[in-house]
């Protein structure tokens, strides 16, 4: 079980710790001067070597030459790296890793990836020159005179989670800021933005089909209502799977995608709806069926779905691997931990890590009573 990504109600402000065994130590600048170069082995990484260069030029007054690694000078250097292939196999269900260490008197800052990157050289700036980003305009950036590193530094950090998101315009109207705290910009990365959540309604469309085809909505008291699919129908599978086709050839970089329960809770009872969900115990159950057939189709993406209200609780089928369940809180007492105030929720938790689920939680920062008022 893997957890893709985790909707924070705060930024959690951590600097990573080394455990440094040695009192040895390498001076990289002192007294405004340097002997350090700044080199990169790709152009995705000359931006970030000039915000290193930046920021150090700040802390220390001394000027850090950069440079690609091709054009290196004879003196040492901070040297920026990312891992190609580790870059070209990064998926939405796999968290990348930052790396910062000194070999001889060269430093070393690597990465899996570009995003990584940026981490990396942000956490060498907080760890060993003190700074801190206080907000999209503001900076913490001690002036120090002597910038020191300890020669015996390795250090590997790989999070447990892949992506952390905050949904908020701090974050989307300045990425360079989210950068710094070590979430994302978009609300949903890797993902069609066509399809993100809540997706029945976008693969059929009520204006397009519901005259003709009533079959294919949630049968509710006897009649047919457009609030959610009927998921036992092999017609609505098909329609579905060519609409999520359609999103990956029409968005081809687009690595994600939701085949999403829409935000109600009048889901399907026809007989067919309604004996899958006795044999599955859940309704997620049901759900689950219909999003492993699609997910079958396209090995090679991430299909994401939702625990969600009616589904929150998982059934029997377990999640194909390329299955991502979106695990929601909506319901839960924010005043406390949620194994006491809301210990259905913590159930239900751990019965999809039981069973080996992807998993990403969306928490929720609102109060739903008074939009105004503090959270929690």
């Amino acid at each position: 079980m893997r957890i893709f990504a985790i909707f924070l109600p705060a930024i959690c402000y951590i600097s990573l710790a080394y455990t440094q065994t040695s009192s040895a130590l390498l001076t990289i600048a002192q007294g405004g001067q340097t002997t350090y170069q700044i080199t990169y082995a790709s152009e995705p990484a000359r931006d970030a070597a000039l915000e290193l260069q930046r920021y150090l030029r700040q802390a220390t007054g001394a000027d850090f030459p950069v440079a690609p690694v091709e054009k290196r000078g004879s003196g040492p250097a901070i040297r920026l790296q990312l891992d190609v292939q580790a870059q070209s196999a990064r998926t939405p269900l796999a968290s990348g890793w930052l790396q910062l260490q000194a070999k001889g008197k060269d430093v070393f800052i690597g990465a899996s990836d570009a995003e990584y990157l940026w981490y990396a050289v942000y956490e060498f700036l907080e760890t060993f020159a003190g700074c801190r980003w206080l907000d999209p305009e503001t900076d913490d950036v001690p002036q120090i005179d002597k910038l020191v590193v300890p020669t015996d530094l390795d250090y590997r950090y790989q999070p447990n989670i892949a992506t952390r998101t905050v949904h908020s315009r701090l974050f989307y109207d300045h990425p360079e800021f989210a950068r710094k705290l070590r979430v994302t910009a978009e609300s949903f990365p890797y993902f069609s933005p066509d399809a993100r959540v809540h997706t029945f309604h976008r693969f059929l469309p009520e204006s397009v089909y519901f005259e003709s085809h009533p079959e294919y909505y949630a049968l509710r008291e006897g009649r047919r209502i457009p609030t959610q699919l009927c998921l036992s129908n092999e017609a609505v599978l098909k329609i579905v799977i060519d609409s999520v086709r359609a999103q990956f050839e029409r968005y081809p970089d687009a690595q994600a995608i939701s085949v999403s329960q829409d935000d109600n809770t009048q889901y399907c009872t026809c007989p067919a709806c309604s004996r899958s969900d006795a044999e599955e115990g859940s309704p997620a159950g049901t759900l689950l069926r219909f999003v492993n057939k699609v997910a079958e189709q396209f090995p090679d993406k991430t299909i994401t779905t939702l625990a969600y209200q009616y589904t929150r609780s998982p059934g029997k089928t377990k999640p194909a691997d390329n299955v991502l369940i979106t695990l929601c809180s909506i319901e839960c007492d924010r005043s406390g931990p949620i194994t006491e105030k809301c210990t259905d929720f913590a159930d239900d938790l751990a019965a999809w890590r039981a069973m080996g689920a992807n998993l990403r939680i969306w928490d929720y920062t609102t109060q739903f009573t008074n939009f105004l008022a503090p959270f929690p």
